[in-house]
């Protein structure tokens, strides 16, 4: 009877052992990260194959203004908040922008339709549609554009490390980190980055479950002899790949 509960308790032992390597080597499985290029090549394809998905861009930091020539009568710069908007292949861009003049807040709606760009704001355009190139420059194409767009961006980030697996929002995400050349950032920015030369540091999230890009944060410089305050920081959501979307001109 004695060798009999010996020899129980051997196996009980041995089953025990089992269990425990097994569950090392899954969260060993569980744990390990893909490699950073292999994994950003295939997340920047799908946004150069996506035919919709959504755009928010949100600035903090140094401010950055936009240029409005003679179009409008302002006293004081248009200085760029926030945007949040679609992008419809090839080229349509529809969007609700955010944007300060003084101390004063106001947003508009934007459509541009390849070269075209329209504008309605009820302060600016006292809630009136106007043809108007409020970006110089930009057009929607150059968001998916073989050379200088998105994907084209994401696939010349240098010195890319694999950061590790965070929780971003709620969301599992594989946090890459790497440089940027700034003349690479121009659709990424819609085209309101102050920077053209240099590099800047970018970091790039990844959902881990679809390995769809879901966050590119950019770090731009401080302008030459500007000390007092804090560097621009673009934070760039790409959410609702594939989407069903229409954007017509007003």
């Amino acid at each position: 009877m004695r060798q009999l509960n010996r020899v129980i308790t051997l196996i009980l032992l041995v089953v025990l052992a089992a269990l425990v390597v097994t569950g090392c080597k899954d969260d060993n499985d569980d744990d390990k990260l893909p490699e950073a290029r292999p994994l950003l090549d295939k997340a920047a394809k799908t946004i150069q194959d996506a035919e919709t998905f959504g755009m928010e861009l949100d600035v903090s930091g140094y401010p950055v203004e936009i240029a409005t020539g003679d179009t409008f009568s302002l006293d004081f710069p248009l200085v760029f908040k926030y945007a949040k908007g679609v992008f419809v292949a090839p080229d349509r861009l529809q969007a609700t922008v955010e944007f300060s003049v003084g101390d004063a807040g106001m947003t508009a709606d934007l459509i541009a339709i390849g070269d075209d760009q329209y504008i309605r704001s009820d302060i600016l355009t006292l809630g009136r549609w106007l043809k108007e190139e409020i970006i110089g420059g930009f057009s929607p194409a150059s968001l998916v554009a073989e050379e200088g767009g998105i994907a084209a961006a994401l696939q010349s980030v240098s010195d890319l490390k694999m950061v590790g697996k965070e929780d971003l929002d709620g969301l599992d995400v594989y946090h890459l980190s790497g440089k940027i050349d700034a003349a690479n950032v121009y659709a990424l920015t819609f085209g309101l980055i102050g920077t053209r030369s240099g590099q800047l540091d970018i970091d790039v999230y990844v959902l881990t479950d679809d390995e769809r890009v879901e966050r590119i944060v950019l770090h731009e410089p401080l302008p030459e002899g500007v000390e007092d305050q804090d560097p621009t920081t673009w934070t760039i959501t790409v959410p609702n790949y594939n989407e069903p979307y229409t954007i017509d001109a007003p």
